[in-house]
């Protein structure tokens, strides 16, 4: 009886682990077609700013001051932000900010190098750059004397 008790306990605490995942793909899911129109949404806002720019510096003849370019500017801004912003809530966009949180936490994870370490790190890379490239210069001058030796 105790045994049984202690494999449904086990089994409660498997069923509870998955959940969390499962949710959390849920949470990633959005249908096809409103993640189409997301798509479709966020070409066209980003096709507006940029034909809408292209089309105000080309044809519209207006002597554009400080404050009117700063406006242009920051409107063409604002529409690849609402571009960006409605691609992100796609399926696809979604996945993206998954797999960018996940980078995040393991960048965290990473050990730096001490400042000490990094300095050593690019003096012995230097060494062996400078080494390597008077090894080259030297075959080369050599290769050349050959090569002059023969065709002169």
């Amino acid at each position: 009886m105790a045994d049984n008790k202690g494999k449904v306990a086990t089994a409660d605490k498997k069923n509870t682990a998955k959940k969390p995942a499962q949710g959390a793909k849920a949470d990633l899911f959005i249908s096809p077609a409103l993640s189409a129109v997301f798509w479709i949404l966020s070409v066209v806002i980003v096709a507006s700013a940029i034909i809408g720019n292209y089309y105000y510096t080309n044809f519209v003849v207006v002597d554009e001051t400080t404050f009117g370019r700063l406006a242009r500017v920051a409107i063409v801004i604002l529409g690849l932000a609402l571009g960006l912003g409605s691609a992100l809530l796609t399926n696809k966009g979604r996945a993206l900010l998954s797999f960018s949180r996940q980078a995040y936490t393991e960048l965290r994870k990473v050990v730096w190098p001490t400042r000490q370490e990094a300095v050593q790190t690019t003096f012995i890379v230097f060494v062996a750059v400078c080494v390597v490239s008077l090894f080259l210069y030297f075959c080369d001058v050599i290769f050349l004397q050959i090569v002059r030796l023969f065709t002169l």
